[in-house]
């Protein structure tokens, strides 16, 4: 049977990283939540997760082109089980059990431990009787309704389309509503678009992220690494690394797409973009400025809407956003006179961890995360090491605190996600995974132990926080900055200073912060006068002139 997403082309064909992401697409058809795709090198026997009526399911996908699959797959899926803490054990399989297999179920089904059996007839059953579109499809508000038409109608028109909606109100749900209407219209040549993005993170988000608003007629492939499409026949979602070198083994694409548009500009993208020649050309972004200043207009035509933070929160799209300023006492000049290395207070930004402010800083979370009772917090912190130290200081406080940061395993961070939208940990810290394509609704507490001024950085890092869930009335975000005097110094995120993090004594000091007030400011600010999509051509926040406290005197630091 063919016309499906799951069909006998992906069974015969592959390859099995497709295989298993058509398995958890065909979970998000018939209504799982929270469906995760972790196979991979330490995947623990699991290949995806899922949640149904409160149980977590955990899948392992076997497939093979010319046997009977791995009867090992029954001992993987109750390791998986075990490690994940799951309640539903099942088996999907491109090919039919053989007795091995069949067997190995049966001895775990005489322990008391049941395996579902999914072999292909199975899947193509499930796939059939699967509804049109996933129950997660999301009902489009007006703006997005009106998005919607204005980019379709521009891409038939001119074959160009630019999107700015801000973090939170839905530009992947208009691109793919864009993309269905475009096929279900057969106005895209040869029926094949290209989603692309920088990393390989985003790419994988945006392919689950396009499941919700699909029709099942639609499959879609990862094109990154050294994975490619099988067939191209629908949506094909790939990095622009990958696409560079083999530009003239592509087949043609009807429509490209590039998320995070800003990113357009890059020498890599331009390249990618004359290289496919698509007719059509659309891209989304949050944060339409570059520092480089080059003009996305160009390639993208202008924006058809553009919707920012300040609308967003006017008119309920996004939740209310608490922004609280918080000072502390501590004498720069003194603590830089004492640090043997003498750094200078740029310096001391990145490369000096004070434990006694930590101390302070998690007080301050947690009791702000108790009095208004939050559900979870993110916080941001200026480096690797302080992210691994701070979510241990949290847990002194009562939190169940990990760290999510670059350099860990990709299993480890999808565990901690998971475990962070199940609700088993309330408290991550981070450096920068969560600037871009990351969604995170239920998070209702932001914490900043870092200064940014980077426009785009500061507007995706609150955008984590801004997304409506239910329950959700707003977000508390707690900026803790070392000297309000600092708060427009420009400073590069991007360029990290090497070398080993000192921890500076001052114990027989008391580090205290002090909420200066500056909620309404800040709200009034958001609202008003940092209306982010009207400053053109500034690529770097820059806080206007405000009369604001004077911070407390630096206390008994002299």
């Amino acid at each position: 049977m063919e016309g499906f997403f799951l069909d006998s082309r992906r069974l015969l064909s592959g390859s099995w990283r497709a295989f298993e992401r058509d398995v958890a697409r065909l979970l998000v058809q018939n209504a799982f939540d929270d469906v995760r795709i972790v196979g991979g090198s330490g995947d623990r026997g699991a290949d995806v997760l899922g949640v149904k009526n409160g149980q977590l399911w955990v899948v392992q996908c076997k497939f093979t082109s010319d046997s009977y699959p791995d009867s090992h797959a029954a001992d993987e899926v109750v390791e998986a089980a075990r490690f994940y803490e799951a309640d539903r054990l099942a088996i999907a399989s491109s090919r039919p059990f053989g007795p091995a297999l069949n067997n190995a179920i049966e001895r775990w089904a005489r322990l008391g431990i049941r395996i579902e059996a999914l072999p292909p007839a199975t899947l193509i059953e499930m796939m059939r009787r699967s509804p049109e579109y996933p129950r997660a499809r999301r009902n489009l508000r007006d703006y997005q309704d009106d998005c919607v038409t204005r980019l379709t109608a521009a891409l038939r028109e001119t074959g160009r389309g630019q999107l700015v909606l801000a973090t939170g109100l839905g530009k992947t749900v208009v691109m793919a509503e864009t993309t269905a209407q475009l096929m279900r219209d057969g106005i895209i040549d040869s029926g094949r678009v290209l989603v692309l993005a920088d990393k390989r993170e985003l790419v994988e988000q945006l392919q689950r992220e396009f499941w919700s608003q699909l029709p099942k007629t639609i499959p879609t492939h990862l094109f990154v690494g050294g994975e490619q499409p099988t067939f191209w026949d629908g949506i094909v979602f790939a990095t622009v690394q990958s696409v560079l070198p083999r530009l003239s083994a592509l087949p043609d694409f009807g429509l490209v797409w590039v998320d995070e548009a800003h990113h357009i500009g890059s020498d890599s993208f331009r390249r990618v973009i004359a290289g496919i020649g698509a007719p059509m050309i659309g891209g989304a972004t949050a944060t339409p400025w570059r520092g480089d200043q080059f003009d996305i207009d160009v390639l993208l035509g202008q924006p058809v809407m553009k919707i920012g933070i300040d609308e967003g929160l006017r008119r309920g799209f996004l939740c209310e956003a608490d922004y609280r300023l918080l000072a502390d006492n501590i004498d720069w000049e003194f603590v830089r006179s004492r640090s043997k290395h003498e750094y200078s207070i740029k310096e001391l930004n990145t490369r000096l961890l004070i434990p006694t402010r930590d101390e302070e800083a998690a007080r301050q979370i947690a009791d702000v995360f108790k009095r208004e009772d939050r559900r979870s917090v993110i916080i941001f912190c200026p480096g690797v090491e302080h992210a691994r130290t701070f979510a241990a200081m949290l847990r002194l406080y009562g939190f169940r605190s990990a760290h999510i940061t670059g350099d860990m395993e990709p299993r480890e961070r999808e565990k901690t996600m998971a475990a962070l939208r199940k609700g088993a940990i309330n408290a991550v810290t981070t450096v920068d995974i969560f600037n871009e394509g990351v969604d995170v609704p239920d998070v209702d507490m932001l914490a900043f132990m870092r200064v940014t001024h980077s426009r785009r950085i500061f507007v995706q890092q609150l955008g984590r926080g801004l997304r409506l869930a239910p329950n959700k009335q707003k977000v508390v975000v707690l900026d803790f900055v070392s000297d309000l005097r600092r708060m427009a110094e420009v400073i590069d995120l991007q360029k990290s200073i090497a070398g080993d993090i000192e921890r500076l004594d001052l114990s027989e000091k008391i580090v205290q912060f002090s909420d200066r007030g500056a909620g309404a400011f800040m709200l009034d600010w958001l609202m008003d006068q940092a209306d982010l999509f009207n400053r053109e051509g500034d690529a770097r926040l820059g806080l206007p002139q405000f009369n604001f406290p004077v911070p407390a005197p630096p206390g008994g630091i002299q």
